[in-house]
């Protein structure tokens, strides 16, 4: 016979398990894990803010670089971001298909002593996207972002089109169809 104590732990992993589940599928926030729904904000034909910084590569970005020549994704992530460890290689593979068109810029607000996780990150995933370390916050605090990955969706004008909260597994189909990529 099972004792009472045995199936109230069985069942606490369970929903455990589960939670842990649905985080994933969700938002980061500051280092929690409360999950949150991916939602599009309307921030249309608001100017994009611009911003320069080192790359981990020592380039120096410029985002109104790109105005008039690519659209941009900023994308804001964290290394101990499980949903923004699962969207990079989705932003990769975004990136390999239409980088003649599309720019993408992954603004890591990790802490100033994880540069070499960063770096381990970036080079395990294979990222061949500009990654830059803010480590001061000035950058991600230009942009609306309660949770993260957080994307900043801007068109070839300089304009952001929309912003995301949070992970979506329909990543490469949403960016086609918002930019017209195809």
């Amino acid at each position: 016979m099972v004792k009472p104590m045995r199936i109230f732990a069985r069942y606490t992993f369970l929903f455990i398990a589960i939670l842990m589940t649905l985080s994933l599928l969700n938002g980061c926030q500051s280092g929690e894990s409360k999950p949150k729904k991916r939602k599009p904000i309307d921030l249309s034909q608001r100017t994009a803010p611009d911003f320069t910084s080192e790359t981990l590569n020592g380039d120096t970005f410029t985002l109104s670089d790109y105005k008039g020549k690519k659209a941009v994704i900023v994308d804001i992530w964290a290394t101990w971001c499980k949903p923004c460890q699962m969207e990079m290689p989705l932003l990769e593979q975004v990136y390999q298909k239409y980088s003649d068109k599309l720019e993408i810029v992954a603004i890591s607000i990790d802490s100033p002593g994880d540069i070499e996780k960063i770096r381990n990150f970036v080079s395990g995933k294979k990222i061949t996207f500009n990654v830059i370390h803010d480590t001061s916050g000035e950058i991600s605090n230009k942009f609306p972002t309660r949770t993260i990955p957080f994307l900043t969706i801007i068109d070839k004008q300089g304009n952001i089109v929309k912003t995301y909260n949070g992970f979506s597994a329909n990543l490469q189909t949403e960016l086609e169809n918002l930019l017209n990529l195809k």
